[in-house]
């Protein structure tokens, strides 16, 4: 079915040696760097969460409501991401987020579900295409409405819950 989506099995892990957390503090600092102007903006964040380095990504111009398809005004924020994730090691996850507002009038997408996927699917194939991301880093999730960062009783907190959210594994 259109949509479905293979997970990977990779744990990533961390040994959790002194060198891996300097390694992982460089790259984060690199893809800051390469991606500050984004941040400052307001269309990229850049995080670290334990072993993972997260590029979280705006869903400000990405995708048309309710389509997985990217939008035109979207593929330099992927190239510039995907340049500074080429430099970086370790797996690299591309995770669709929706609000949960249910899909209206889709032939294609019977869910947010689906449309999670879908949208984790086509970055991922925009930067298999595109950057030098190499395809066996790859791995695409969905998760629907089920990891929120905000409440979806508002506008603005479902707006910040329509994300792409690229994770770099360290370990």
């Amino acid at each position: 079915r259109e949509g479905d989506v293979a997970q990977s099995g990779t744990s990533g892990e961390s040994t959790g040696g002194p060198g891996e957390k300097q390694n992982l503090d460089e790259q984060l600092a690199k893809i800051r760097m390469e991606l500050s102007e984004d941040i400052e903006k307001g269309l990229a964040e850049v995080e670290r969460e334990g072993d993972k380095i997260i590029v979280r990504l705006a869903e400000q111009g990405s995708f048309r409501s309710g389509f997985a398809d990217i939008q035109p005004g979207f593929q330099p924020l992927l190239n510039r991401v995907g340049n500074a994730l080429s430099a970086t090691e370790g797996p690299v996850t591309v995770e669709g987020h929706t609000d949960n507002v249910p899909i209206a009038f889709s032939d294609r997408f019977q869910s947010n579900w689906d449309l999670s996927a879908a949208r984790s699917a086509a970055v991922a194939d925009y930067l298999l295409g595109n950057t030098e991301i190499q395809q066996g880093r790859l791995t695409v999730v969905g998760y629907a409405d089920t990891k929120p960062l905000e409440s979806n009783d508002t506008a603005e907190g479902r707006s910040k819950n329509r994300r792409i959210e690229i994770i770099v594994n360290g370990g």
